[in-house]
């Protein structure tokens, strides 16, 4: 998504190697199309009008995609056809010197305003995700993380979040010369013409990641969207292109050398189709929520009619509008504008306190964009594009490299120090400024500061969830259990094992926190959304899940078993009900003498706790009596001499006092969301939790 380099306009000058927006031919002759830039012109205007006026996808960044693997493929077919060097690293650093001090000026840009306008809880993901996209790999994590790109409030948007297609962008730049690397050597072992043997490469990686991404985007489209491989045939499509280019250049120059004018006219018609499907893309099909499958095909064979149309000649053509000089400036800064169009959009709906740009906003966003899209090019591109020192040695292009991510890295590491060492200072405060739970007991008399700091940190309230830091690989877990189990201890001493779905996950330092402090190894299973059930309320596919927990167990045969004994579906009247099929999973371990606690099953909130938090401050209470049934339901096991032993926790009165939930309780922040108690407050339960078990005559040891 770079402009391209003016120095590069003159027809006989050398290419730079593999640069983002190299000469386009494939052919030996370096010819400057004047009718691309401007494509990249009406694609980068499509990214930055459809986001901030119209709240929609484009497709032009998949133009984007193509053109750029169309300009990098010319320019390495015409090395591999005179037999030049590749210069695989040399092109690496040169692409990467022009790439990222703009990306870096922009991040640092971003985390300012991070920094300024976004809550402190956001701090730490923005941070990897400021990370993520200076080192390329943004579109994974955001896939991982499974974000909604088409969310409609860019409000709560990353200002990163567009790195993406930057990131994928990059990671085609390392590996295409590779590719190209690859067919030379196959070339001289098979004999063949190079071009052939790219041809059939790039083909095939076209046919099989186009195959993946119409499979991926059918079954899982928000992490297909940012998968590199659902992506890479836009890429190698417009390699094809490149290749197959030159014999359709001559076929049609030979038509129109003969006398075929018609030719020319067909030409410009065709450029004007495309130009017309390219700006329709977005309206005419479902950009958001079929993308990149096969309706990518849309936008990418419409901007491959352009390229292929090319210079026809006529005096009202697609490509007179393309060669314009408006649009020639605009793509000149295409890559800047890119940059800045999306932090902007999101830090001024945040300033506005907006889901949406209204018109007057989103024309100041716009302007804003390329003035500031202007300056990053003047500024930061063109000199180290046309600096005669960086190109006269390797090094210093490489130092522009190294300077660039160490003025990333060291920001965000400098920062998330600080952020750690403001959790260790509350931490190492907290038995005294944060009893939670603890400040509910009849005797307990607060000692600590008069305004001290909340936990869990702000960085982390909406994300504090409780893991283990151990695997279980030692254990004999089973392989389809295996990405679901942690483990914590040395091994040696006893073994509680708590196990169900997140809620559960959220409620085990309950259990572990006294557990470990009395020397017992502790083991977590939790499943997202697999309940330790027979049926519903679990999917289906959660009973196989639940059953080879039990096996395992019955194998394993820990000294405790807990999990869930009741389930709150809904946050609705009487939505208590005992765990289905709880007690017959429950019993077979009891029966070969594995004690078994169950737990109340936590409040459901029909309110956001945070949202209720600011809003209504000190008043926040949210009654959830009328969810709980008069008394604690409990599975009807059997519990005969030699058997385990089954104990019943009941900490809802711990979580909300007098069955009303609110969202502070000694110092510490109760949820972390409607559904989940915090990792920080679910450890201040463990007092509690243990009298209880205490009183049914439990003993650790």
């Amino acid at each position: 998504m770079t402009g391209y380099p003016k120095h590069l306009r003159d027809p006989a000058a050398s290419p730079a190697p593999g640069a983002p927006a190299a000469a386009e031919g494939a052919g030996v002759a370096s010819t400057f199309r004047p009718e691309l830039q401007g494509l990249r012109a009406v694609a980068i205007l499509m990214v930055v009008c459809y986001h901030i006026w119209f709240g929609r996808v484009s497709g032009g960044v998949d133009i984007f995609l193509l053109i750029s693997a169309f300009l990098l493929t010319g320019s390495f077919a015409r090395k591999l056809e005179t037999g030049s060097a590749l210069q695989i690293p040399s092109y690496w650093i040169h692409a990467f010197k022009r790439l990222l001090p703009p990306s870096a000026i922009v991040i640092l840009g971003s985390l300012a305003g991070v920094f300024l306008l976004l809550p402190e809880e956001r701090w730490r993901e923005l941070i990897a995700e400021a990370v993520a996209s200076g080192t390329y790999w943004e579109n994974w994590l955001l896939a991982f993380r499974s974000v909604d790109y088409y969310a409609a409030d860019h409000s709560t948007a990353s200002p990163f979040q567009h790195f993406w297609s930057l990131s994928i962008q990059g990671q085609v730049f390392l590996l295409w010369p590779l590719l190209f690397a690859l067919a030379a050597l196959a070339a001289k072992i098979l004999r063949a013409r190079p071009r052939t043997v790219m041809l059939v490469l790039f083909a095939a990686i076209t046919a099989a990641s186009f195959a993946w991404s119409v499979h991926l985007t059918a079954t899982d489209q928000t992490f297909a969207y940012f998968d590199t491989r659902t992506r890479l045939w836009e890429f190698s499509l417009g390699s094809v292109i490149a290749l197959v280019l030159p014999s359709i250049e001559r076929r049609l120059r030979y038509r129109q050398a003969d006398g075929a004018q018609g030719v020319a006219a067909l030409r410009a018609g065709a450029g004007w189709i495309g130009l017309a499907l390219i700006l329709s893309a977005g309206w005419v099909i479902d950009v958001e929520g079929a993308f990149p499958g096969y309706v990518a095909l849309w936008p990418l064979l419409a901007a491959a009619l352009v390229i292929i149309a090319g210079p026809t000649g006529t005096r009202w053509g697609a490509d007179r509008l393309l060669s314009s000089r408006p649009l020639q400036w605009l793509g000149d800064i295409s890559y800047a504008l890119y940059l800045v169009h999306w932090p902007l959009l999101v830090f001024g709906l945040v300033l506005r306190d907006s889901t949406h740009a209204s018109p007057k906003l989103g024309t100041a966003l716009v302007a804003a964009s390329i003035v500031l899209a202007w300056l990053l090019t003047v500024l930061v591109d063109a000199p180290i594009r046309t600096s005669r020192s960086l190109r006269a040695s390797w090094w210093r292009g490489g130092l522009v490299i190294v300077t660039s991510l160490a003025l990333i890295l060291g920001t965000t590491t400098a920062w998330t120090r600080a952020l750690d060492r403001q959790e260790q200072e509350l931490l190492a405060e907290a038995a005294t400024n944060n009893p939670g739970a603890g400040a509910l007991a009849p005797q307990y008399e607060y000692q600590g500061d008069a305004s001290p700091e909340l936990l869990p940190p702000p960085d982390k309230r909406t994300s504090d969830w409780f893991a283990l830091s151990g695997t279980c690989a030692d254990h004999g877990v089973p392989d389809d259990l295996a990405q679901y189990c942690g483990f914590e201890g040395d091994g040696s001493g006893p073994l509680l094992v708590v196990a169900g779905n997140s809620r559960d996950e959220q409620f085990a330092p309950a259990l572990f926190e006294t557990a470990k402090a009395r020397g017992w190894d502790v083991m977590l299973v939790v499943s997202g959304g697999c309940a330790f059930s027979t049926g519903e309320p679990v999917p289906p596919d959660c009973n196989a899940h639940n059953q080879a927990l039990m096996s395992w167990m019955l194998e394993l045969k820990p000294d405790a078993f807990a999990s869930a004994s009741t389930f709150l579906p809904a946050a609705g009247p009487d939505a208590e009900q005992p765990m289905t099929g709880i007690a017959d999973l429950q019993q077979p371990m009891l029966d070969v003498g594995i004690d078994v606690i169950g737990y109340r099953d936590m409040p459901r909130l029909p309110r956001d706790p945070f949202e209720c938090h600011e809003t209504d401050g000190e008043d926040c209470r949210i009654d959830v009596a009328e969810q709980y049934l008069p008394e604690n339901p409990q599975p009807q096991v059997t519990v005969g001499e030699g058997t385990g032993r089954y104990y019943s926790v009941d900490a809802v009165e711990e979580m909300c006092p007098g069955r009303v939930c609110v969202p502070i309780i000694g110092n510490v922040f109760v949820w972390m969301d409607g559904s989940h108690i915090s990792a920080a407050y679910a450890r201040t339960l463990a007092p509690a939790v243990d009298g209880q078990l205490s009183a049914q005559g439990w003993s650790w040891g």
